[in-house]
């Protein structure tokens, strides 16, 4: 947010449109401060424990606002979330990864008892657990999440806290990879119906 109030041009202005000038200018930069203050960084701090609580699964009365975890300002610019609540009213809700058709990831299914303190990102690609595109979400339970979107990909561990039928979630989490990368170079005709022959 930039503003500029020219100096020269205030001389011999009334001092009431003077004030008036200066008011807008405080009003511009609180709104821009508040603004920065609420925006997603381009990543996310690794290893840091958070909280965060979905509103709603996304197909009981969800959105993207209310029923999606977005880690950076790059998964929100894109509208990709990192991680969604799905689910129909009255059923088992369940984290979903890939929420468009080029998206790729699976989640780690850990069980009980298994603190996210205790996990590396080596663990969270165990190929002795059970790995599922889709998961469905049981409290006290931990899950490592792997995805890779087109311009990002991470590892993310998850544990649920709380969760009320039809209604919010609570998790912990904890970021242990997350890379924005740039396609350079990549072979012609891609087509995800394309067959070979």
């Amino acid at each position: 947010c930039f503003y500029s109030l020219p100096i020269s041009s205030q001389e011999g202005r009334p001092p009431a449109l003077k004030k008036m000038k200066v008011f807008s200018l405080v009003v511009l930069m609180a709104l821009c401060s508040l603004t920065m203050a609420q925006s997603l960084p381009l990543v996310p701090t690794l290893y840091k424990l958070q909280n965060f609580t979905f509103a709603a699964p996304y197909s009981c009365g969800g959105s993207y606002q209310r029923s999606a975890l977005f880690l950076s300002s790059q998964s929100e610019s894109v509208n990709s979330p990192d991680l969604l609540l799905n689910g129909a009213c009255g059923s088992t809700p369940y984290f979903q990864v890939a929420t468009s058709g080029s998206d790729l990831g699976y989640i780690e299914i850990y069980g009980l008892n298994t603190p996210l303190s205790s996990l590396s990102a080596q663990d969270l690609q165990n190929p002795k657990n059970l790995f599922s595109i889709n998961a469905n979400v049981q409290v006290g339970h931990t899950y490592g999440i792997t995805g890779a979107k087109q311009e990002f990909r991470y590892i993310l561990g998850v544990t649920v806290n709380s969760m009320n039928p039809n209604g919010s979630l609570d998790i912990t989490y904890a970021v242990y990879l997350y890379e924005v990368a740039k396609i350079s170079a990549q072979s012609a005709g891609f087509n995800w119906l394309t067959k070979p022959q």
